[in-house]
């Protein structure tokens, strides 16, 4: 290679150096979000889910808007293109849709139809989330702290049975009007179906418990709650249902928990009482739990 090749490679290699200073179409950096979560305003006993996940919404960048990460651990390292992003955050493993619009993603609870009415299959979970925007710069990790909220509402029911207890060997209870999605930017929900649960017997007492996380209740339909009265043995021919109307008390709550105590009293004729807000709740230990 003569004296002049020479100097026109070295003119092409400084172009190409030149031209990865100012033009990221042809040198990609990326910056690093170093991203850990503060669950301390959780009040919540049970443990936050160990699944979390962020998304990634850039305003500058080439990255897929909608891009999920996924970690267990509290603190994320995540290298993406450098630029302005906008983060959605959440916990547990419920079903995330329309991810590629940062307005539209919601999470939805997954349903199945038994004659033509919508349950709700599986047990809810509690989840959490957040929403942060930062802007990520090359060879700068960006320290964010992840400080999430209560995202489902926590319904809590307790029935004080009375009357003939002896054969009383179970509790069902099946509430309607629950909503199956909610949007994490608006928070609005969405959706129509019922949920049933199992209640279980405090230790020493005639008081049955149960809780629900739910996404929210539907704010036109009824919120009806079903209490299936199971008997045993040969008392079984006297299994019945009771239902009360608790839409007065779920319509427009929009708080992270709500405790309502309830009487049934076991007769000739079942009834249920109008519930009560019960100021304080006390759960029962696993170890007191039923083995269903």
């Amino acid at each position: 290679m003569n004296y002049t090749d020479r100097l026109i490679s070295l003119a092409v290699l400084a172009a190409a150096l030149a031209g990865c200073d100012f033009n990221e179409d042809f040198c990609t950096r990326n910056g690093e979000l170093v991203a850990w979560c503060d669950f301390s305003g959780i009040s919540v006993p049970p443990p936050v889910p160990e699944e979390r996940h962020l998304t990634a919404y850039p305003a500058d960048t080439d990255l897929p808007a909608g891009t999920t990460v996924t970690f267990t651990q509290d603190t994320l390292r995540w290298s993406i293109p450098q630029g302005g992003y906008r983060f959605l955050f959440h916990t547990g493993n419920y079903e995330a849709a329309g991810t590629g619009d940062y307005h539209e993603a919601r999470l939805t609870a997954a349903t199945d139809t038994l004659d033509g009415k919508a349950y709700i299959s599986g047990v809810q979970r509690f989840c959490c989330t957040a929403m942060l925007n930062e802007r990520l710069e090359y060879q700068s990790p960006k320290r964010v702290r992840i400080t999430p909220s209560a995202f489902v509402q926590r319904l809590n029911i307790q029935v004080n049975v009375s009357g003939n207890t002896a054969p009383l060997s179970s509790l069902k209870g099946t509430l309607s009007g629950i909503s199956t999605g909610r949007y994490l930017v608006s928070r609005e929900r969405t959706g129509n179906a019922s949920v049933t649960s199992v209640f279980a017997r405090k230790a020493g007492t005639d008081e049955w418990k149960t809780s629900l996380y739910v996404f929210g209740f539907n704010p036109t339909a009824e919120n009806t709650l079903t209490v299936k009265v199971g008997m045993d043995g040969e008392d079984s021919v006297f299994d019945e249902r009771q239902s009360v109307d608790l839409t007065p008390y779920v319509r427009g709550f929009d708080g992270d928990e709500l405790s309502l105590e309830l009487n049934l009293h076991i007769g000739r004729e079942l009834t249920i009482d109008d519930p009560v807000v019960i100021p304080e709740w006390e759960d029962i230990p696993e170890t007191e739990l039923p083995n269903l």
